[in-house]
């Protein structure tokens, strides 16, 4: 029999079990798992009655704003200008899976949404910056709230009748069927019930750690924690900032440790897979919500999968797949091309595919995170450049059916072939030469030799910009090569 993992770090947490509840728990930290156990450790108390000055049963930190008669149901534009802690200061409840308005639940007080003195706990929002949010989903409208700049523009409507289901929404018991604790939007169907009776236990194994929650975190102290498989979500918070930031560290630490073992699995299931990373980062929309992807970059590829893989099948079968040839790092860190996006640690990619060019925009949690993937996606690229060496394509030139070959020492070469076999060479030139190529974006490439020939017109059958990312990568490889590149 194993014997006992020791702990690494223990100590007191409060784990959020409904939207307005939580509860003390024993957090213990090991090298394989994360634990929470109630032990002897008592529920926190309900919060004393309400004084005067509250309304809905709120906290007196909350807006306690008289609403005008004159409002109700009537359609108002508001403008909020976002501070720099605490964001639009609300919270919201509802969504279209609940069948309910997505309606503003809490204001909190001093922050920007009271401040303007125009927003009250059951207007409906209706829109944020012309994003209609009447159809959308609590989760849908969480992340539109968030991709908003420093101005956000709501248009509101106030419904007296939803207002009533706030009252007394903080006491046991009372939380309404359509809430959803402001964590991210992937919570699973083993998120920890609203009694805690058993210890709960996280393996650290590639789980998914993260600071970046919906709620005003005005004092930082929160965290989550997402088991591999989703199955288990933890939304915790600390009693200050530097215990929050000890945990998120310890777990982070635990998680890393663990790396190697989850490569060496990857390696079993499938050994012809060399893994040079992975690891969780989240992919923006610019509609939607967004969504925490592990990202496996491979010496060819970039795989994504919603949750880890444990079997051969599953391994071979990610959400998406990006050939690290055709795909181009266009930017990392604070990028001026996606501007309804959070792009504070973000990197950017382009990938030629036969539908066309496909734009990804991936955030992650720290400077060495996005350090670490651009160094290794430019690096991977230009190492599946040297890998692949030559792609073929079949085309037509001046009427004629024949093959482009693009090798990356022996250049461009257009051929015909005979029972699989090059027949005849029709022309052939080396990189050196290539002044300019451009393409139409649906089937047409053009490659400027200079010379007698002068530009040289392709019919590729298709969509061209896989063959132009390939060229691309080749070319930035040749540039590397020279040691022109950092």
């Amino acid at each position: 029999m194993a014997a006992a993992m020791k702990a690494q770090k223990t100590g007191l947490l409060e784990l959020r079990v409904t939207v307005d509840r939580w509860i003390r728990v024993l957090a213990t930290l090991t090298e394989e798992t994360l634990t929470l156990s109630p032990g002897d450790v008592a529920e926190e108390p309900q919060k004393p009655a309400p004084s005067p000055g509250a309304v809905n049963g709120d906290p007196p930190n909350l807006s306690a704003s008289p609403v005008p008669e004159t409002i109700t149901n009537v359609k108002r534009t508001v403008r909020v200008t976002k501070q720099d802690v605490g964001g639009l200061g609300i919270s919201i409840k509802g969504g279209k899976e609940n069948k309910m308005p997505i309606l503003i639940s809490k204001i909190f007080k001093g922050l920007a949404a009271d401040q303007t003195e125009a927003l009250y706990v059951g207007d409906a929002i209706l829109s944020v910056n012309g994003y209609d949010l009447r159809e959308a989903t609590h989760d849908e409208a969480v992340q539109a709230l968030k991709k908003t700049g420093k101005e956000v523009i709501l248009e509101v409507k106030y419904i007296k009748e939803m207002s009533a289901f706030f009252k007394n929404s903080g006491s046991p018991g009372a939380a309404l069927p359509w809430d959803s604790p402001p964590s991210t939007p992937h919570r699973g169907p083993d998120a920890p019930s609203a009694e805690v009776k058993e210890p709960c236990s996280v393996p650290l194994k590639m789980c998914l750690v993260s600071r970046k929650q919906c709620p005003p975190d005005t004092e930082n102290r929160y965290f989550e924690v997402i088991s591999s498989n989703k199955k288990i979500s933890l939304f915790l918070r600390a009693k200050d900032p530097a215990m929050a930031q000890s945990w998120y560290n310890a777990i982070l630490a635990g998680t890393a440790n663990l790396v190697p073992r989850v490569k060496e699995e990857m390696k079993s299931m499938q050994p012809g897979m060399e893994v040079k990373h992975l690891a969780w980062i989240t992919e923006q929309v610019t509609h939607g919500p967004e969504r925490p992807v592990l990202a496996i970059l491979t010496d060819k590829d970039l795989l994504l999968y919603r949750s880890l893989p444990d079997s051969k099948d599953s391994l071979s079968s990610p959400t998406k797949s990006h050939p690290l040839i055709t795909t181009r790092l266009v930017h990392s860190g604070l990028g001026k091309s996606f501007p309804p996006l959070d792009l504070e640690l973000s990197f950017g990619l382009r990938s030629g595919t036969k539908q066309g060019v496909e734009t990804h925009v991936f955030r992650v949690d720290s400077a060495k995170d996005l350090s670490t993937w651009t160094h290794l996606l430019v690096e991977g690229c230009h190492h599946a450049a040297e890998l692949v060496q030559e792609v073929t394509t079949a085309c037509s030139w001046n009427g004629k059916e024949c093959t482009l070959g693009v090798h990356i020492d022996e250049g461009f070469t257009l051929f015909t072939e005979e029972m699989g076999m090059r027949k005849s060479i029709l022309l052939q030139q080396p990189f050196e030469r290539l002044r300019m190529s451009s393409d139409d974006g649906v089937r047409m490439m053009f490659l400027d030799f200079g010379g007698p020939e002068a530009e040289i017109q392709l019919d590729l059958h298709c969509c061209p910009k896989t063959i132009v990312f390939i060229i691309h990568s080749f070319l930035s490889a040749k540039v590397k090569r020279l040691g022109l590149l950092a």
